[in-house]
């Protein structure tokens, strides 16, 4: 009888501790990770003086023996370029970059 209900007192509070952890999670107090969503007058301007890039793209068709890694790599050091994807099935390597910083010109001679 004495076990039976000391079973039953620590499943109910079992159960009541399980059940009030959710709810207490929202009395902490405020962090700052909750101001992100709070904007201020400062991100409302406009910001004319920043840098926007022309971004464009141009595409090189790999051969056989060229290795996409090293090319895709070597195009990433490039000044420029933002960003390369790789199409293994047109094998073709599409470079996008800053018009403003580097041509197409220069990224073919310089992949070459």
């Amino acid at each position: 009888m004495i076990m039976k209900t000391i079973k039953m007192i620590a499943a109910l509070m079992l159960m009541t501790i399980t059940a009030a952890a959710p709810a207490t999670a929202k009395n902490k107090k405020v962090s700052h990770f909750d101001r992100v969503e709070m904007k201020t007058s400062h991100f409302d301007r406009n910001h004319r003086h920043a840098y926007r890039p022309d971004i464009k793209s141009c595409t090189l068709v790999l051969g056989r023996h060229d290795s996409h890694n090293k090319l895709a790599k070597k195009a990433n050091h490039m000044k420029g370029v933002i960003d390369t994807k790789w199409n293994p099935r047109k094998r073709e390597l599409t470079i996008i970059y800053d018009a403003k910083v580097t041509t197409a010109r220069h990224i073919r001679h310089f992949m070459a």
